[in-house]
Parts: C-alpha cells; structure tokens; sequence
C-alpha cells in the first residue's frame, strides 16, 4: 500500500481546519472574559478642580468654573490607592484675546489603569477680560461723632498710594479708597494696621483686590480747634524791566498752619503775603514778607507771622523778523555768473527786548549767504547760512527758506 504525500499548507487553509481554528479562538476567548470578576470593579465620582492653561498673564476669567464633576471605573485595588491628584482637569486657553467669550473642551488627564467615565461638565465658557492695576490714594474718613473742642492731628497713611487690580472695566469704577478710624481707635493714639475700603460708583461684575490689602495709620485726637496746612501764596505788584522776567518764586516756609473751626478753616486754600513791588528788582532777591490774616472770623495763621520769599529772574527773550535780506554767493568760480533763487530771505533774530526793539541789521552786520566752496555743479541747492557782528547780543533762531538754488546763468 503506498502513502501520500503529507502538505500541511492544504490541511491549514482547508474548511475544516480554520473551523476548528476559529472554534478554539472563541474557547479561548470566552475563558479569558468569564475569568475577569466584574465584582473586583468599582466607580467613583468626585470634584476636580478646573484649570486654565496658557492664560496670558494680563487677562482674568469672569464668572469662571471652578470645578468639576468626574466619574471614573477600575479595579477596586487601583480606584482605593489612586492619588487624586493625578487626575487633573484642564481648559487649554492659549491665544485667547480679551474681550471675547469662547465655549471651550473640558479636557482630562488621568492614570492608565482606570477608565473615564464622564466629565460633567464637558464643556467651559471663558469670558476672557482685561486686567489692569491702577494705582490710588488712600483717603482718610473720620468719624462723625468727635467730640466738641477736639481735632486730629498727625495724621499719616503708609503706604499712601495701592494698587487697586481688577478687570478692565470694574477698576474704572473704582471712586476713591479710605480707612475708617473710630473714636476710641483716635483716643488710643497708637499706629493701627487698617484695611482698606473701597467706595465704588456701581457694582462690580468681577472680583476687585486692593494691594496691599492693609495700611499702616496714625492719627491723634487732641483737645483744641482743629488745624490746616495750607500753602503760602505771593502776592506781587509792579513791572519788571522789559529785559526781565520772573523765573521762580520759593517761599520758606511754604506751608503754615491755621486754625478755628473745622467749617471755616474748610473755606480757606492759601495765606497770603502783603504785596510785594518788584518794578525795581533787576537781580535775583530774598525778602521778608508778612502774611496777611485770614478774613474770615475766628480762623488765625498758628506757627508764623511772616515768610521769607526767594526771587529768581532770568532774561526775557524777545523775536524781530527782518525781511528782505539778501543772500550772497560765496566761493564760487568768478568766472561765471551766478543767480540765486530766491535772491532774498527772511530772518527771526532774538535778544534781550529792549536791544531787538531797536536793531538795526546794517549796524548788527547781519547778512545771509550760499557757500559754493569745493562745490564745481552749475545748479545746486544750498542751505542759507547767517552772520552777525553783534553775535554776543542776538542770534538768528529762524530763517525762511531755509535753502535757495544756486545756478550759473549759462545753463539757463
């Protein structure tokens, strides 16, 4: 009896063979799968936190999600031990521009090992806005209920001026910033670190923050009239020398203090000096002037009676145009006959007044001229060029045209 030839290839493709082929596959399969216990499998839900990426440092959310819902399924051994922490959900908010809103994916990142149920929610509205910071004073408002023969005295905030930073729009509504000392707090006399309160023109859409927050204030309550500082005003009269005039005016001491009640001493800005007659002065000068009393009754000037006022002068400067001036030609080949146009100009010429009232440019040597030194063109233009004899008492500060074209006349 004689044996056929054994050929696996036939016994693998034929029908019989991948039946089989496919019934162990679905065995195995079917082992695996009723071999998993889906009772070891639990689901969690719970809060993460929402965050913002890429945000541009300038710009703030309003109304912004906070937070949000997950629910994520795994092994019991894997869902008890996980660090939370490793699942973090986040807004990709890069190249977002202020101004806008934008609906945006809520993405999630979490371990391989578990499985991601459902975001809730799945998206975020981002109503991006500006942020600004805007620097104020801070006023102080006392109390209402001080008592009749007391004022407050020494009073001082550090420091003065805070930042105030929100949103574009809400810090523009910002009024005015003020810490609010009670009476018992003035009585004490002792620096108090007070927080700063802010009176707003309407309600904010967003969150305000006031940097710092606090403020160092002293502030002493005392028995007598209240007091002022005010500034010292100089009254002057006369008329400088035409050649003259006032550069500055300092006065030692420049502030005093007045008193009387506080209503009065409310309705008074300055103190002012007797007149003082300054036709005669024609150098800098430091006088002892007395300060007048104030008009109003009961109000009276407390730490000075008079003011020592600093004088500066300087020089007055005075302009004349001079028209008409002719511009000469200077340097160029004589063998040629030039032109220039314009053949005359005009020239702003300054000094002290009482000199430029009477110049005279004949007197002065005042001429104007177009310089053709190392210059071999036949037409060419030329800035006009000034001198003077009297150059230690006036100078040119202006000239029009301030160029002219010079030509010879054979290329006319």
């Amino acid at each position: 009896m004689k044996l056929k030839n054994f050929d696996l290839n036939e016994i693998l493709t034929s029908p019989w063979a991948l039946w089989l082929i496919s019934i162990i596959s679905a065995v195995t399969m079917w082992v695996y799968v009723t071999g998993i216990d889906e009772s070891s499998y639990i689901t969690r839900k719970f809060s993460c936190p929402l965050e913002y990426r890429g945000l541009d440092a300038q710009s703030i959310l309003r109304g912004r999600l906070s937070e949000v819902d997950i629910e994520i399924r795994g092994p019991e051994m894997s869902v008890t031990q996980l660090d939370y922490n490793s699942i973090r959900a986040f807004v990709d908010a890069r190249n977002l521009l202020p101004g806008k809103k934008y609906t945006i994916n809520i993405n999630v990142e979490y371990p391989s090992n578990i499985t991601l149920l459902s975001c809730f929610p799945s998206q975020a509205t981002l109503d991006i806005v500006r942020q600004v910071t805007r620097l104020m004073t801070v006023e102080t408002e006392l109390p209402q209920n001080i008592p009749e023969g007391m004022y407050i005295e020494g009073v001082a905030i550090v420091p003065k001026e805070v930042g105030v930073k929100g949103a574009e729009d809400d810090v523009a509504k910002v009024g005015r910033l003020r810490v609010t000392p009670t009476i018992e707090e003035l009585q004490a006399g002792r620096e108090l670190l007070m927080a700063v309160k802010i009176s707003q023109s309407e309600p904010f859409e967003g969150s305000v923050a006031v940097e710092p927050a606090q403020v160092r204030f002293h502030g002493s309550l005392v028995r007598g009239l209240p007091r002022k500082r005010i500034p010292v005003n100089v009254r002057l009269a006369g008329k400088l020398d035409a050649d003259y005039e006032v550069h500055s005016i300092l006065t030692d001491p420049s502030e005093i203090q007045i008193e009387g009640k506080a209503e009065d001493i409310a309705k008074i800005e300055a103190a002012d000096t007797e007149v003082i007659d300054i036709s005669a002065l024609t150098d800098d000068s430091v006088i002892v002037s007395p300060l007048r009393q104030p008009e109003i009754e009961g109000v009276s000037i407390v730490n000075a009676s008079s003011v020592k006022v600093s004088i500066q002068l300087s020089e007055a400067r005075a302009e004349k145009m001079i028209m008409n001036v002719p511009v000469e030609i200077r340097g160029a080949d004589t063998s040629l006959n030039w032109v220039c146009s314009p053949a005359t100009v005009s020239l702003a010429i300054e000094g002290r007044p009482s000199l430029v009232s009477e110049f005279d440019p004949e007197t002065a040597g005042l001429k104007a001229y177009a310089d053709m030194s190392n210059i071999f063109m036949q037409s060419v233009t030329l800035p006009v060029r000034t001198e003077m004899l009297s150059s230690d008492k006036f100078r040119v500060v202006r000239i029009e045209p301030q160029n002219v074209i010079v030509n010879s006349l054979e290329t006319r």
